[in-house]
């Protein structure tokens, strides 16, 4: 594992310290006291029961007046799924996702990587285009991800955590982005063109190198354009 990724458990508040755009959070629900596992990129995140630290500010911006939803209908050779996206607070987008593969189906057991790419057009998987970057400007958008590497931050905006498949074929995602919004800004994957979910054969290593063999999820095997509910 990559040492700009590692975990940690949140129960009530979170305060991150240093610029936010080198603080991205995305996270996953577990099912141990309900607790939030979360994958940081960049700069640490201090954990708090009720105490602001000095020199910290609030993760949360605050609730939006009116929560904000989105949603994929996720298709390929032998799988099916839903994926829901809810933007209830400034700054954080709420992804639960749900996948079902047959027995001939590429969905095998194991862990398959799962990323918002730029365009939302599933016919066919690969006019989709690239792992989603928002507005990519640097000029006008400090997040931009110019170059994967070489950025604010090492992946895409789009990036997530590995979508886990059961011996059954059955697959779940629960996760918190940081990263892309679903209301108007520079990452609003609500862009001119959408945006769409791309479920990969294999999983993201998490390597820098664009080079390396299937390092991001290998061939395409499921689509799901985003759309506004």
């Amino acid at each position: 594992m990559p040492e700009w990724l590692w975990t940690e458990c949140r129960c009530e508040i979170i305060f991150a310290c240093g610029p936010r755009k080198h603080g991205h959070v995305v996270g996953e629900l577990n099912n141990q006291g309900g607790c939030m596992n979360r994958i940081l990129v960049g700069t640490a995140i201090v954990v708090a029961a009720l105490v602001p630290l000095a020199g910290c500010s609030s993760y949360y911006k605050g609730k939006v007046e009116k929560p904000l939803h989105s949603k994929a209908v996720i298709a390929g050779p032998g799988i099916t799924g839903e994926a829901h996206l809810y933007e209830e607070y400034e700054g954080r987008v709420r992804i639960k996702l749900k996948l079902q593969g047959t027995a001939e189906s590429k969905l095998t057991p194991g862990r398959h990587a799962i990323h918002i790419h730029e365009v939302g057009n599933c016919e066919p998987f690969a006019a989709a285009k690239g792992h989603y970057d928002g507005n990519v400007d640097a000029a006008i958008n400090p997040e931009a991800n110019v170059t994967s590497g070489l950025g604010n931050h090492p992946y895409h905006l789009g990036d997530l955590q590995n979508l886990s498949v059961n011996d059954d074929r059955n697959g779940s995602l629960y996760t918190i982005t940081s990263r892309v919004t679903l209301s108007e800004g520079l990452n609003t994957i609500h862009d001119m063109d959408g945006s769409a979910f791309i479920i990969h054969e294999f999983d993201d290593k998490y390597l820098p190198d664009p080079l390396t063999k299937d390092a991001p999820g290998g061939p395409r095997i499921a689509c799901g354009v985003i759309v506004k509910e």
